[in-house]
């Protein structure tokens, strides 16, 4: 076993360096104070809640000197190591033999060289009064001291993790598939020359194309697609529904290759068919095409919303295409599914800890709405896309100028085993800057 010593200025160093073998490691509990109080002629106290003040680690190791002199320099080595009046981050080094398991007598010697040391997940940011060496005796021709030091923590009684800045961007665009057509979020933008948009048959608050009995085709050049690629499979997706149900719809691509179609009902459904482009020039020609459409024969109306058409044999959920105006607010949107990957066993408190969250807009609004679970900051006044938000628990900024006044004065405490999930009225990238994990 080891000690890793790292000093503020983050130079590190091993106990191991200066012969120390360490043997014991003991972590307590966090210490709890409470504040209560008794007061006459009432039984018992009032308690007005309790907290964490300290946590105290104790490690003892050994080390040899081949004489008085070698060992008084050792000695001051380590006094100056450890006796920092600044403090300094410990972690425990643990210890795993190479052999588990061995039978008496199949090796001997070498213990030692077999050992290989992994640190702690955690460590922690400690003083300590006065390490104290004990002459254990003369073992082999050698000076054996035992060292023992009491190390309390400075700060937080907690173990931490190192401090890191953690983005929160969500990965949706490489999670869902990219939409290589445009528009098909606000049919209208480019449909209405073909056929009906209907804006009062929706799906997922997406106008849907309204389809008659004769048939009608939609080519999805009109959407901003372009050439197609030789020999290439294309997964083509939407929701459709019909008047009456046994209607039909389909998509293919140019001519007949690829048709594939799908009997209604009056419901909707989402229906997704796996699409081969031509496998010579005529792949990417000004000709090829692919629909989405319905067949001659149909009764009454087909309605049809969120077209996608994406590489590959996997059909995704529906996304609108970078190029869309809407993206930047399906993108990042934060509607309580990304969440803050804390795994501390104790609340981290902002205010305590001192973490902070930088909020980029990338829309507008009126007002600001900023949750993490349950609990919201407030800002009471307008957010422009670009707008960059510094939120610290005590002090908080637009654009490196405060905006105290406008909040109201929230602060966050990061839960464990709970997700922190993340619920904002802007759209925007979020990171955290000076993110720890804290073990009790």
């Amino acid at each position: 076993m080891d000690l890793l010593i790292e000093k503020l200025d983050g130079s590190r160093y091993y106990l191991s360096q200066y012969k120390v073998l360490i043997t014991d490691f003991e972590e307590s509990a966090p210490s709890v104070t409470r504040n209560s109080k008794q007061l006459d002629q009432r039984n018992g106290n009032i308690d007005f809640g309790g907290w964490h003040t300290d946590k105290t680690i104790n490690i003892t190791g050994y080390y040899r000197a081949d004489d008085i002199d070698e060992e008084e320099m050792l000695r001051e080595k380590l006094y100056a190591l450890l006796s920092d009046p600044n403090g300094h981050y410990i972690t425990q080094l643990k210890t795993t033999p190479r052999v588990a398991v061995e039978r008496p007598g199949e090796t001997s010697g070498g213990y030692y060289d077999k050992l290989t040391d992994y640190p702690s997940h955690k460590r922690f940011l400690v003083y300590t009064e006065a390490p104290e060496v004990e002459l254990v005796g003369n073992v082999g021709g050698t000076l054996l001291y035992k060292l023992t030091a009491e190390f309390k923590t400075l700060k937080l009684p907690y173990g931490e993790t190192p401090v890191r800045d953690v983005a929160l961007n969500d990965n949706k665009a490489s999670a869902v598939g990219t939409n290589l057509l445009t528009n098909t979020g606000d049919l209208s933008a480019n449909w209405s020359w073909i056929t009906s948009i209907s804006t009062t048959t929706e799906y997922n608050g997406h106008p849907s194309m309204a389809f008659t009995s004769s048939t009608q085709q939609l080519p999805l050049q009109q959407l901003g697609l372009g050439k197609l690629q030789n020999s290439t499979q294309y997964t083509a997706s939407f929701w459709a529904k019909a008047d009456n149900a046994g209607d039909k719809a389909h998509t293919e691509l140019w001519g007949s290759i690829g048709a594939t179609d799908f009997v209604l009902t009056t419901n909707w459904v989402r229906y997704t068919a796996v699409l081969t482009s031509y496998s010579d020039a005529n792949a990417n020609s000004s000709h090829s095409k692919c629909f989405f459409g319905v067949p001659a024969g149909n009764t009454g109306n087909v309605y049809i919303a969120e077209p996608k058409l994406e590489l590959g044999t996997t059909a995704t959920t529906w996304c609108p295409n970078p190029a869309d105006p809407e993206y930047n607010s399906w993108y990042y949107k934060m509607d309580g599914t990304a969440s803050i990957p804390y795994s501390g066993t104790v609340p981290c408190n902002q205010l305590e800890q001192q973490f902070a969250i930088e909020l980029t807009a990338m829309g507008a609004s009126s007002s600001l709405s900023f949750k993490i679970d349950d609990t919201e900051f407030t800002y009471s006044d307008g957010v422009a896309s670009g707008d960059v938000f510094l939120l610290t628990g005590f002090s908080y900024t637009k654009n490196g100028l405060s905006i105290v006044s406008k909040t109201n004065k929230a602060y966050f405490i990061l839960q464990p085993d709970k997700p922190n999930r993340i619920t904002c009225n802007v759209p925007g990238t979020i990171k955290i800057l000076g993110f720890q994990n804290l073990y009790a």
